[in-house]
């Protein structure tokens, strides 16, 4: 018996405005092109603001620009939630203006894009509204000044410097480092979804003075845990290590030798070795690196004691969430006097070491803003640094034992990956491609719009070694030996083959590619059903939002707020040219256990790494997140569990396949082919023509 998923009929939101009437539609539509309005620079309005212009609402609430903006700053971030609440209890007509008179006024400014779209999440006759991209509507957060000048088609004198600022004059290749090996890894770091992801996953978690979503501490570590599990793979794939710690106790005291220049106008350079605080320098009990190196040392000690003490000097039992809440010094923190602001003292120390006080105004570097935070190498290595303060704390929790990962009456028969029927790729490859088991991954150069840069216009700019995948698909055959239909939860994973490592060591470089719901019938011993499903459904992927053209045209695809999700095109890691391999894994759990409310589906989109939509929803699977690769897995003896095929074979409701995945190089589009083609020809005509000469 064969079941394919499409579209998710299980994981399909089933709320009231996924059945709106036309009227209802026609009424979101102008919604979008209201908010839409707000985002987009408007030369009229900026004429009117120059002529003396005016708001009543801004005035009154004091609202003003913050330069510079940083989500890892609480003050600022209170500031701009204060804002919100205030312009969000308005009615729409006054927020509208308000917002408008701000966006015209600070038309580059993170903070005020960050208070439109906050503003926007919390109004409640705004809050359903789709917005567009955050790189369409703040390019200067997302593209260096390099892909925006080339967009501009080299007019320097088109540029308002109100929108984009200064243009470099020199040559932008100077500050390309071509002599920095973690240039080789650019085109991932600087991966437009990857940014956007970044933001949105932000905004859509502030930390004070909200309250913490469900189970928020426990998602922003495994988020990040993810990101670095994805970067390290792609690192193995280009022959480097795995990535290193920087943070106190690690590197803390010595000079960071990744230095960085992101090219872009935001942020500055970080020349390489650079110091925290000088060798030579005098201890200062109050300096902020000495005052951290203190509250790692406290958290270090309550994880081995297995509990951290509140302000009333209770113990409070650690968990993956309040501990996560606690680095992230959300009010859900333990006690944020005792163990401070971990996470984001760092993001903000690591980004002005240029100007650790401010004395020559020189702006911070990328970890300053969440959208450039991780093009930096050092993003990865501080939060290799964080998440090893999770990794204590996973390694004290109790293992998963084999009866906590098995479903009696469950068993898989195999699992393939087998690559989609388009035919759009046999134009870009010379030679058959092995369909089974098989990932193929290729680079190509990606156009993307941009507004708020030329006051009368879009501009389209261009991203080299976009990467992206052959579509795919997951073939799970199981058997359900039980009496009844089964409700199951499909979690998949790949990792890089090791045979050196141990799976204790190695279950950190386990990437999630799926986890969806559905439901097998009551079977025979013999009977096998079919599951299939298509890599664009992953739980891990965004949702793809509406560009400002799609909500300009009037489309209406229900994509609601901030999109918080992994991009489609790095769902699977590049590979080599020679096939690196790696192993896929599955494991099919019982969603009546599992599930929060397992009757009710889950939301469409990226729940693996954002959650579901909304501040008051919950995480909708009570296993820990990465389950099971969480923690050490221990056999029925409590042994520990050494390898993947060792699990396989003692928890039949489990498989493992090896897989390759393949780079199958740069992809030219159809239309840069056919002028190569002709720039080929021509040459070779001319050519002819001067052997005949001759």
């Amino acid at each position: 018996m064969s079941t394919e998923i499409k579209g998710k009929e299980l994981l399909n939101c089933d709320c009231e405005h996924c059945h709106h009437t036309a009227e209802h539609s026609q009424a979101f539509k102008q919604l979008n092109k209201e908010v839409l309005d707000i985002l987009l620079f408007d030369p009229k309005a900026h004429n009117a603001l120059k002529g003396g212009l005016n708001n009543i609402t801004v005035q009154s609430l004091e609202i003003q620009d913050i330069s510079p903006f940083s989500v890892f700053n609480e003050k600022h971030v209170r500031k701009a939630h204060d804002a919100a609440v205030q312009l969000s209890r308005k009615p729409k007509e006054t927020m509208l203006k308000a917002l408008k008179y701000l966006r015209t006024a600070y038309p580059k400014s993170p903070y005020i894009e960050h208070l439109v779209r906050l503003t926007f999440a919390r109004h409640p006759e705004t809050k359903e509204a789709s917005l567009p991209p955050s790189r369409q509507t703040l390019p200067v957060a997302y593209f260096t000044q390099d892909e925006i000048f080339e967009g501009m088609n080299g007019q320097k004198q088109a540029v308002d410097s109100l929108l984009a600022g200064p243009m470099r004059s020199e040559d932008g290749q100077q500050g390309k480092g071509k002599f920095d090996k973690e240039r080789d890894l650019a085109w991932w770091r600087e991966d437009i979804g990857l940014l956007e992801h970044n933001y949105s996953w932000h905004l859509n978690y502030p930390y004070p003075p909200n309250s913490p979503r469900d189970r928020q501490g426990e998602l922003f570590g495994y988020m990040h845990q993810q990101m670095l599990a994805r970067y390290d793979f792609e690192r193995l794939a280009q022959g480097y290590d795995r990535v290193q710690p920087y943070g106190p106790g690690y590197g803390w005291d010595r000079p960071l030798t990744e230095g960085f220049n992101p090219r872009m106008m935001l942020c500055s350079f970080r020349p390489a070795d650079m110091y925290v605080v000088k060798p030579d320098g005098n201890p200062d009990p109050r300096a902020i690196h000495e005052e951290m190196g203190r509250h790692k040392e406290r958290l270090q000690d309550g994880i081995a004691r297995g509990s951290l003490y509140n302000r009333d000097e209770v113990k409070i039992p650690i968990d993956m969430n309040n501990l996560g809440n606690t680095i992230l010094a959300n009010a859900g923190s333990i006690n944020k006097n005792l163990y401070g602001e971990i996470n984001n003292k760092g993001h903000q120390v690591i980004a002005n070491l240029n100007d650790p006080k401010g004395k020559y105004q020189i702006s911070p570097g990328p970890m300053n803003w969440d959208q450039t935070a991780p093009r930096d190498p050092v993003f990865y290595r501080w939060h290799k640094f964080v998440d090893l303060l999770f990794e204590d704390h996973r390694r004290n929790m109790k293992p998963h034992t084999k009866k906590d990962i098995e479903f009696p009456g469950i068993e898989i028969e195999s699992f393939e990956v087998e690559l989609q029927p388009e035919e759009y790729h046999k134009k870009n490859v010379d030679k058959p491609l092995d369909k089974k088991n098989n990932f193929y991954t290729y680079s190509e150069t990606k156009e993307y719009s941009v507004f708020n840069v030329d006051p009368q216009q879009k501009v389209t700019t261009k991203k080299k070694d976009f990467l992206d995948h052959i579509p795919f698909s997951y073939k799970i055959a199981l058997k359900n030996k039980n009496k009844a239909d089964v409700l199951v939860c499909i979690r998949i994973f790949l990792a890089p083959e090791t045979r050196d490592e141990s799976l204790e060591n190695w279950r950190s470089m386990f990437v999630e590619l799926d986890r969806f719901v559905i439901t097998v019938e009551a079977g025979n011993e013999s009977e096998i059903f079919d599951i299939k499903q298509r890599n664009n459904k992953s739980s891990v992927v965004n949702t793809a939002q509406l560009t400002v053209e799609e909500i300009e045209a009037g489309k209406d695809n229900m994509s609601h707020g901030n999109c918080c999700g992994w991009p489609l095109n790095l769902l699977i890691p590049k590979g080599t040219k020679h096939g690196m391999k790696g192993t896929l894994y599955v494991l099919v759990t019982d969603w009546t256990k599992d599930g929060v409310n397992p009757q009710e589906p889950m939301q469409a989109g990226a729940v693996s790494y954002c959650g579901q939509r909304g501040e008051k929803s919950m995480y909708p699977d009570m296993r820990p997140m990465g389950f099971p690769f969480d923690r050490q897995v221990v056999d029925s003896n409590d042994d520990s569990i050494d390898d993947v095929e060792g699990l396989v074979e003692q928890v039949r409701n489990s498989f493992k396949t090896d897989v390759k995945l393949n780079f199958l190089g740069s992809w030219a589009k159809e239309e840069n082919k056919k002028k190569q083609y002709e720039k080929k020809k021509d040459s070779g005509v001319k050519k002819q023509e001067s052997v005949e000469k001759k």
